[in-house]
């Protein structure tokens, strides 16, 4: 299988300094990625790249990049290998040789890549990521500068399955794209003259900007010289399939897609969780921090509970669902989080959390919260049984690593270590989400993939 991400991308065409702003867009979208940070610049037609490990401010410590008529950016989350190595953007070619160089910042993963780009005639080794493969083949369909990079991207990419919300970037021209089915975010937003693209809305405002729009599924947007230009990839709009799990966990709580708040989304998420699994009896509710609290306020609104501060996460901690490894998922648990005792000790505790992926996060929140003195731990999920591996750019570990997946549903609360567990169903979450049922991906939730999948890799990856 190929390199996995899950990541954040960001660009910039115009003004005194579009690096800064990616920059600084960038750490608003830290959330998305935090192994390795990316920027390249474009400067009279030449690529500039700039990548380093770890957080944007270790990447970059402090705002000296090179200036240009535009810039892009990446946050790095790899789920396999070194994912301190080969950050992005992805730049192929050479400004100063025969043709037109491309950089790429990609959020998503296609499945079977390397295959596809051999059916195209593109050689290219196994050991490539998705990203790189798809870097070849544009920087191969633009045929040493015969055609444009809109013109190759249109020829390109509708070959690939799979998803991608990516920035591009010949050097003389700022490029957003997604995918036909619209797996993953992005959007476009302008400050004073400059436009803006970012994984989401809350990167835009993060920087003084104001959102414009979502682009659509398949749409590919061209910022230039010239102004901005929007096209549609052949195929688009036939079915899309908007990642469910972008509402229940991954995106910022200030984030909107689709005309629906992330925060709205969780909220009534909460409120139908508290109608469908009320608490047994009096109790506090308690938060995972941080992408529960949104849903744990909407549970305690709908049952009349008071939520109480009973988990603190302590500053610069990072996402454990986006570390790579078991036991180093344990260890950052207990680094960035604690119980407080004066809040739990001697109750009931409802602990609601957005979300069961590998368990680990949880049970050891169960321990916590035992260990400060509540008397009960009753679990409540505001989302359905995770129960299947994502091939659309969310890692979560082979099918035999996910809890639900393997544990029946009447041992999970033994297996938690908690007096009760709950979770919410497929409907109420997509009730909560709103919009067509049908338009978005519940893979993780169902199995049922909206592209084909080899059937070996839903069971093994």
């Amino acid at each position: 299988m190929t390199l996995r991400e899950a990541c954040g991308v960001a660009g910039a065409w115009g003004g005194d300094d579009p690096a800064v702003l990616v920059r600084s867009m960038l750490i608003a979208l830290q959330h998305r990625g935090q192994e390795a940070a990316g920027i390249a610049v474009m400067d009279q037609g030449r690529l500039i790249k700039r990548v380093g490990p770890g957080t944007v401010p270790e990447a970059f410590p402090d705002e000296r990049l090179p200036r240009g008529a535009g810039s892009l950016g990446h946050v790095r989350y790899a789920t396999s290998g070194n994912g301190r190595e080969g950050g992005q953007p992805i730049i192929v070619g050479d400004s100063d040789g025969p043709g037109r160089p491309v950089a790429v910042a990609h959020n998503g993963t296609l499945v079977e890549p390397h295959a596809s780009a051999r059916e195209l005639g593109v050689a290219v080794p196994d050991e490539l990521t998705d990203t790189e493969v798809m870097a070849r083949l544009l920087h191969a369909a633009m045929a040493d500068g015969l055609r444009s990079l809109p013109t190759a991207a249109r020829e390109a990419l509708p070959e690939l399955v799979g998803a991608y919300s990516m920035v591009l970037s010949d050097g003389e021209r700022l490029i957003g794209v997604r995918d036909p089915q619209g797996f993953h975010p992005l959007c476009l937003g302008k400050l004073g003259e400059t436009w803006l693209l970012a994984s989401e809305p809350a990167a835009v405002r993060a920087v003084g900007g104001a959102p414009v729009r979502d682009l659509g599924p398949g749409e590919l947007l061209e910022v230039s010289a010239h102004g901005v230009q929007s096209d549609r990839l052949p195929g688009a709009g036939t079915r899309t399939a908007r990642c469910l799990f972008e509402y229940v966990y991954f995106a910022r709580t200030d984030s909107e897609f689709g005309g629906l708040d992330v925060y709205e989304a969780r909220h009534r998420a909460g409120r139908a969780l508290g109608q469908d699994a009320p608490p047994p009896g009096d109790a506090v509710v308690v938060a995972a921090p941080e992408t529960a609290r949104v849903a744990a306020d909407g549970y305690a609104f709908e049952t009349g509970l008071p939520i109480v501060q009973g988990l603190v996460r302590h500053p610069g901690a990072g996402r454990s669902f986006i570390t790579r490894g078991q036991a180093a998922r344990e260890h950052a648990i207990r680094r960035k989080l604690a119980a407080v005792h004066a809040a739990v000790a001697g109750r009931n505790v409802v602990l609601v959390d957005d979300s069961i992926v590998r368990g680990t996060t949880m049970s050891s929140l169960v321990e916590m919260l035992r260990e400060a003195g509540a008397r009960e731990v009753h679990v409540r999920i505001a989302s359905p049984p995770y129960r299947w591996p994502c091939f659309y750019g969310m890692d979560t570990g082979r099918r035999a690593e996910l809890l639900a997946a393997n544990v029946s549903l009447d041992e999970l609360d033994a297996r938690l270590g908690c007096d009760s567990l709950a979770f919410l169903t497929l409907d109420r979450l997509l009730n909560a989400v709103g919009g067509d049922p049908a338009e978005y991906c519940n893979a993780c939730f169902t199995g049922r993939y909206p592209t084909d999948v080899p059937v070996a890799a839903r069971e093994t990856s």
